[in-house]
């Protein structure tokens, strides 16, 4: 009996504690706690800059793209989970020997991405992604040549934005390759590394 009767004080106590603080909390944070999870739907586009080098005998310079996207995100208090369907574009002017050509970079992209917007109007992101498709290619002779991949199948991303408003957002992000990635230019086989830095604006609905 005493041992039930010492649970039973110590369970009041907590109970009492907690109340006491649940009575100290803003009326606004106690609203914000008890609020069901809301989805948000967006879009952006922006500028996206592409890093990449070769192992050898190729010399790679990237120029600066474009990327759109798509984005659904399930916010709860401070946290979000952020889904993307995405596109970049990019053109490399590759040059080996005397030969030279523009290779045109195309990447589908699925970024889910882990949101922390705890710090007022700031937002810091970061997870994997995952690219469907990232080819390149280019114009040689009149016939289209196959580049290769420019991406690993699995990456990752991580970055931060600010929303200026409800509905506006502007976002500074890095993407990134778990590896290498093997390529073909006029006659050289080679393996490269690539990166992308992208700063855009988004609209929420």
């Amino acid at each position: 009996m005493k041992f039930f009767r010492l649970i039973f004080s110590v369970a009041a106590m907590m109970f009492s504690a907690g109340v006491a603080v649940c009575g100290a909390q803003p009326r606004e944070y106690l609203v914000e706690k008890r609020r069901p999870p809301r989805m948000d739907m967006g879009v952006s586009v922006g500028a996206a800059y592409m890093f990449m080098s070769a192992d050898e005998g190729v010399s790679l310079d990237p120029k600066l793209g474009v990327r759109a996207a798509l984005a659904m995100s399930l916010c709860r208090q401070r946290y979000a989970l952020q889904l993307e369907l995405a596109y970049v574009f990019n053109k490399i002017r590759a040059e080996r020997g005397g030969a030279a050509h523009d290779v045109r970079s195309n990447v589908m992209e699925i970024p889910i991405l882990f949101s922390y917007r705890g710090l007022g109007p700031v937002r810091l992101n970061a997870g994997p992604v995952l690219s469907l498709a990232g080819t390149g290619r280019y114009d040689a002779g009149g016939e289209r040549m196959e580049f290769g991949r420019l991406r690993t199948t699995f990456g990752y991303a991580a970055g931060a934005g600010v929303a200026v408003t409800r509905h506006v957002t502007l976002e500074v992000r890095y993407t990134g390759c778990f590896g290498k990635t093997d390529n073909w230019f006029e006659g050289a086989e080679f393996s490269s590394r690539g990166g992308w830095l992208s700063i855009g604006a988004g609209y929420v609905f």
